[in-house]
Order: C-alpha cells, then sequence, then structure tokens
C-alpha cells in the first residue's frame, strides 16, 4: 500500500501544473529559416521539436530585405538554400505527418537589410522617408505597400497547406514620413497643409523627442533649444577640435532640418565625404544599453552620404588628427575612456556625440568634451527645436510652429499610422478567410498596451474588431512580477485570454551576452501563464532550444503530446 501511494505521490509531482492529456494548447516556437537550408538541416530541427513535445512552427519565411524561404512568383528565393528545394514546402511536409502545426511568419515592416535590396532597391518610395532620407522600413501609409504585402501573405496561404500566416513587425519605426504622398495624404484627412521644403530644412522643427540631455553650460555654444529652453543642438570647442552636441536621440528623430545641420557640419569634418565617420562605444555601454542605437545612427548617417567606421574605444588614441568620431547614446564611459576621447579632441579631432552621456557627467574629461557640466532629467515629449540665431549651420525659416499645433498634428499622425498598420492586417484577414476559413491570422505584438501605442500597434482593436484570430505579446521579460502585471493588462482586453497567446523568451543576457535562460526562469513563467488561464504559450526561438530545456519540455512542463490549442469560432 505504502508504495502505490509513493507511485501515486509521484506521478502527481512530475504532473503539477501540467494539462490533462490531449486537452488543446499551443505550444508553439519561433524558427528562422535560415536554420533549415538543406533537408538535413531542416530534419534535425523538426527532431528537436518532436523531442520537446511543441506541437507548432512559426517559420519565418520573409525578411532579409525582401527573400522569401518559399516558392514566390513576387520574391526571390533565400540565399543559400539548396537548389530544388522548397524549405516552407518540406517543413509543411515533415510537420504535418507528426502532428505539428506550421504557421507562415512574415517580418512585415522591418525591411532585414541595412541596405535597400531586392523590394526597396527597385521601389525606395516604399521605406519611410525621415529626416535624413529613404529608410528600409516599409510605409504602411501607402496603399501599393499594403497590396504588395497582403498579396505576398495571400500567395503563400494559397500555395501551401499552412495552419496560418503570422504577422511580425506590423508597426512602424521612423516617426513621421516626411514624402510628399504621406504629408498629402495626411492633410486630406485631417486637415491643415503639407510641410514645405523651406519648413522642412529651417528652424523651428518638431519632433518626438525621446532625450538624457546634459545641461548647465560652460563653454559650448547653443544653437538651438526645446520649447521650454533645454538645449538641444550646441557646438564646444576645445583645443585644436570641437564638439557637435544633439542633446537627444538624434538617431531615431532626425528631423529634415536637423539632418541639414548634421550633413553641413560633417561635410566641412570630413572634406565632404572623403574622410571616413569613425563610430565608437564602450564595452559596458554596449552590456548595458546594447547596439541598437549604435546602428540606428551609422544607418542615419549613411543616408546622408557619410560612411562610416565602427572602432572599438581602445582604438580612440591611434585615430589621426583631424578625424570624425561618433558617440551615439554613449552613457557609460570609463574614465580611461573619457581621457582618451578629450585628448582625441584637444589634439584636433571632430566629434558628434548624439544624445547626452548623462550617465558620465561627473567625469571632468566629459564635461570638458561637452561643454556642459552636469545631466538633466530624462525626457519624452513632442515638442519644437528652436533656433537660437547663434549660426548659419541652424538656420531660421520664415514660418512658425506652436507647440501645442505640433503636438495636435502628432496625435494625428498616431491615428493616421494607426489606420495605416491597421488596413493591412483588415485586408489580410478578409482575404485569408474567404480563401481558407479555418487557417489562422495571428500577430507577434508588444506586451504591453502603452509600448504598443506608441509604435502605432492597435491590437486591442484588431480583436475587437475581430480582423485577427489571436495575438502573441512578446513578454519577453526576464521578471515573473512584471509578466504577472502584463498578463493582468492583456485581461482588460480578453478576460478569458481566449485569443491571448503569451510569447517567451528562451534567452537572456548573461554578463553581456545572448544565452539559454536558465531552466528555473523558464518553468516559472509557463507555470504563471497556465495558472493565469493561458491557453498555451510561443517561444522566441529554437536557436535556443538545447538539451537541457529539451528536457524539461518533455519530462516536466510538457510530459505529454497535445493537440495545438485553436481559439473558438467567432459568433456571427
Amino acid at each position: 500500500m505504502r508504495a502505490v501511494s509513493q507511485s501515486l505521490l509521484f506521478v502527481l509531482l512530475l504532473s503539477v501544473g501540467a494539462p490533462a492529456a490531449q486537452t488543446p494548447e499551443l505550444r508553439g516556437i519561433w524558427i528562422h529559416a535560415t536554420q533549415i537550408k538543406t533537408p538535413a538541416e531542416a530534419d534535425a530541427i523538426v527532431a528537436k521539436i518532436e523531442q520537446a513535445h511543441l506541437n507548432a512552427v512559426f517559420l519565418l519565411v520573409w525578411y532579409w530585405g525582401g527573400q522569401a524561404f518559399f516558392r514566390s512568383d513576387l520574391c526571390p528565393m533565400g540565399d543559400g538554400v539548396e537548389p530544388g528545394y522548397d524549405p516552407l514546402g518540406y517543413m509543411v511536409e515533415q510537420c504535418h505527418k507528426r502532428g505539428i502545426q506550421v504557421h507562415a511568419w512574415f517580418v512585415n515592416g522591418a525591411h532585414g537589410a541595412s541596405e535597400p535590396r531586392y523590394i526597396l532597391n527597385r521601389r525606395p518610395d516604399w521605406g519611410v522617408r525621415d529626416g535624413t532620407g529613404w529608410t528600409t522600413w516599409y510605409d504602411f501609409g501607402k496603399p501599393e505597400v499594403r497590396r504588395f504585402q497582403s498579396d505576398l501573405m495571400i500567395e503563400c496561404l494559397r500555395k501551401y497547406d499552412v495552419d496560418g500566416i503570422h504577422f511580425d513587425y506590423i508597426r512602424y519605426g521612423p516617426h513621421q514620413c516626411y514624402c510628399d504622398y504621406c504629408q498629402r495624404e495626411f492633410t486630406m484627412r485631417y486637415g491643415g497643409q503639407p510641410l514645405t521644403d523651406e519648413q522642412r530644412k529651417t528652424f523651428p522643427t518638431g519632433a518626438g523627442i525621446t532625450a538624457n540631455p546634459v545641461t548647465e553650460v560652460t563653454t559650448a555654444t547653443v544653437l538651438a533649444t526645446l520649447s521650454d529652453g533645454t538645449p538641444a543642438i550646441a557646438l564646444n570647442a576645445l583645443g585644436k577640435g570641437s564638439v557637435l552636441l544633439l542633446n537627444w536621440h538624434a538617431e531615431t528623430e532626425m528631423p529634415p532640418a536637423v539632418a541639414e545641420t548634421v550633413r553641413l557640419m560633417l561635410g566641412l569634418w570630413t572634406v565632404a565625404g572623403r574622410a571616413p565617420v569613425y563610430f565608437t562605444t564602450t564595452e559596458e555601454n554596449r552590456g548595458e544599453y546594447g547596439t541598437e542605437s549604435f546602428e540606428a545612427a551609422r544607418a542615419s548617417l549613411g543616408r546622408l552620404g557619410f560612411a562610416s567606421r565602427a572602432i572599438p574605444a581602445e582604438q580612440i588614441k591611434t585615430l589621426p588628427p583631424g578625424s570624425t568620431l561618433v558617440l551615439p547614446a554613449v552613457y557609460v564611459i570609463p574614465f580611461r575612456v573619457a581621457v582618451d576621447l578629450e585628448q582625441f579632441v584637444k589634439k584636433g579631432g571632430m566629434m558628434l556625440i548624439i544624445d547626452g552621456p548623462s550617465k558620465s557627467m561627473y567625469l571632468g574629461p566629459i564635461q570638458h568634451i561637452t561643454g556642459f557640466a552636469q545631466a538633466g532629467r530624462y525626457i519624452h515629449r513632442d515638442d519644437v527645436i528652436q533656433s537660437t540665431g547663434r549660426s548659419p549651420l541652424v538656420p531660421r525659416g520664415a514660418h512658425q510652429i506652436d507647440v501645442l499645433q505640433w503636438k495636435y498634428r502628432m496625435q494625428r499622425w498616431a491615428e493616421f499610422r494607426k489606420w495605416g498598420v491597421t488596413e493591412l492586417v483588415r485586408d489580410v484577414y478578409r482575404r485569408a478567410k474567404k480563401l481558407k476559413p479555418k487557417a489562422q491570422v495571428t500577430a507577434a505584438v508588444f506586451s504591453s498596451l502603452e509600448s504598443a501605442g506608441s509604435v502605432y500597434q492597435d491590437w486591442p482593436r484588431w480583436l475587437r474588431d475581430k480582423t485577427i484570430d489571436y495575438v502573441v505579446p512578446m513578454a519577453y521579460t526576464d521578471d515573473v512580477t512584471e509578466l504577472q502585471q502584463q498578463i493582468a493588462g492583456w485581461k482588460t482586453v480578453d478576460r478569458q485570454l481566449e485569443r491571448i497567446v503569451p510569447g517567451l523568451s528562451l534567452y537572456q543576457q548573461i554578463g553581456g551576452k545572448t544565452a539559454t535562460r536558465k531552466l528555473d526562469l523558464v518553468r516559472s513563467q509557463q507555470r504563471l501563464c497556465r495558472r493565469q488561464g493561458a491557453h498555451g504559450n510561443m517561444y522566441f526561438s529554437l536557436q535556443y532550444l538545447n538539451d537541457p530545456l529539451i528536457a524539461l519540455f518533455r519530462t516536466e512542463i510538457y510530459p505529454t503530446e497535445a493537440p495545438a490549442y485553436v481559439p473558438p469560432p467567432r459568433a456571427p
């Protein structure tokens, strides 16, 4: 009797938090198609998925500058795919044999290449035009962009027996598009006047300001300010060199007037772009803040016509006199690097600082370089940048911009952008349901309602309007309490989580490097989602699915196989 009780106890312990066998539950995982360029690679990945008792594959089939990993009439096959092999077709065949769903995953907003390729090299006007030029972010405000992406997704659904099609990056990047089409379309919808070329290239100019500013001027000359007097653009002379400071995240929000200032200054420093522009950051800054701002700044200056070269901070002292160096959102600067930067400028170096080095303003060399004494308060708002009239590099125009009117205009821009994104989702959903009613149309979305709104991604409306089957909030936090708070926010939209599937990360940053998460963290987050009533999870991504994690899934989290969860049919 005691032996039987112990056996029962063991079984109960093993199944804590686990659903009954055959209860539908989504156990999905995102996979890059670059991992299955041959049938052998695909076979190895399918084996891992099967071993882990996962039941849904979300395969990235369109990205990388416009390459498809399926046979498309609209885009070329992905680079490196074995001749005659169809990655998506093969995965559908192999997964369906094993009862595993396959969803075709599309990256809709981001182009996936630093330079225009395949699509945007032929149609650069399909990208958003920010202040520096045509970006590689697709502009959903243009009907031809929406139609192309809709046609592409429906082509995939028509040609393949996929279980669904999946949106990703279904949002906007740059804050505003300055192209003639969007300016005209916006004013037709909301009134006012399009920005003229003269208004775009002179000050005052409006901008979405996210800033870690430096304040309290010592030696710098302030060339432009925000509406409350906070320095926005400043020039400081130090020894034989000069430093231009853009006192906000200008790498992601650089209006045409500011871009013209940068173009003129860098043109002088580099002899009209004939000398390279060097970029650097510190290991400490990279470990804390990543490289997103670094790469965004390089892309922005590239659109302005300046070739760049990344160097480690240790090489600053080796740069020849007269070189131009850019520090994009570099906040954490060790003292030894600060000294090298100061000496670089004193000897004739030119420096562009993007966003204030706020965490290092206690260092004397950084104060000398910037010409400011301390860090100011964080800023996040729509605002107006006004010229002080002290330099022809920051020219005044004949126009005026009222701050309140500009903020109202940006509120309408948000509506305009949300409309464009939603129109694409609505069109794909309508066409998909007409073609294959049982196919699921889904989307990876920002996890909090506030963050989704900031990128013009109105996924609560998609659920209310019944233009999406379910969404997958990317809840990649490693804080279980924060995850619980996010789930509470989702339940204000969908109380039973019938159409919201939590997306969890399988990776984390450890010592500045990306590695597979600790098993206890994966276990605790998955159990929390299950206790909160979630009908499954999505995991990002397969490249972090190592043997210990497979064992955790197979023996504890998913000890039995189960069919993939599909939300109930909608009421007519």
